[in-house]
């Protein structure tokens, strides 16, 4: 009887031993294998900034200067921008001065009344008339009434004239714009409206105008 107790007690030992040798393996196995394990790549976490992609330039920089007109002041002298206006003609057409920039033109201020007007009319109208595709003869009439300076025009057959009048207070405003004073006057106007002659038509050179062409 001990002796049959005593076998069971060992086999009971060995046993145990078995469990402990097999647990202490399996414990280093999964240690070992913890520690060998590659660690898993982390996930590259956005950037809160925003990447901007910097290209070179490789064209060489160009300065390029504003292009600058000359002011020319607005003026009744030589030189001077003739000053603009508008007014309407006997034909009841509204025509501004700058209506024709691009050609020269002949500004008179003139009334059926004036001898001296009456004297230089018909040289004017010879000098538009010769030169009607590249100057314009504008003539303001200072005539108290329209058809005053139309039954004139007409009755001398003076058709070369834009001929401007509205009214008598409109047409003198723009004579007291140009200076006023005596009557006829005359002004000559570049393409671009300079003036380029002041002064009574009487003493205006022909070439004077041939010249702005």
């Amino acid at each position: 009887m001990q002796e049959q107790t005593g076998r069971t007690q060992k086999a009971i030992t060995y046993g145990l031993m078995v469990i402990g040798i097999l647990g202490i393996g399996f414990l280093g196995y999964i240690v070992g294998s913890h520690l060998i394990s590659p660690e898993p790549e982390s996930t590259p976490q956005a950037s809160s900034e925003t990447e901007v992609s910097v290209v070179e330039n490789t064209e060489p920089e160009v300065e390029t200067q504003p292009t600058e007109t000359p002011e020319v002041p607005v003026g009744i002298r030589v030189g001077q921008r003739a000053p603009d206006f508008r007014l309407r003609t006997l034909n009841n057409e509204s025509v501004a001065l700058s209506d024709f920039i691009g050609t020269v033109v002949v500004l008179d201020f003139w009334a059926s009344w004036c001898m001296p007007c009456k004297s230089t009319m018909p040289g004017l109208e010879s000098l538009a008339k010769a030169l009607a595709s590249d100057v314009v003869l504008v003539g303001v009439s200072l005539d108290r009434r329209a058809s005053h300076a139309s039954d004139y025009l007409t009755s001398n057959g003076y058709d070369a004239m834009v001929a401007l009048y509205e009214s008598y207070d409109a047409a003198y405003s723009v004579f007291q714009t140009y200076g006023g004073g005596g009557i006829p006057k005359t002004y000559v106007i570049d393409r671009e409206g300079i003036i380029r002659y002041v002064g009574h038509p009487a003493s205006l050179p022909r070439q004077t105008v041939e010249r702005l062409i």
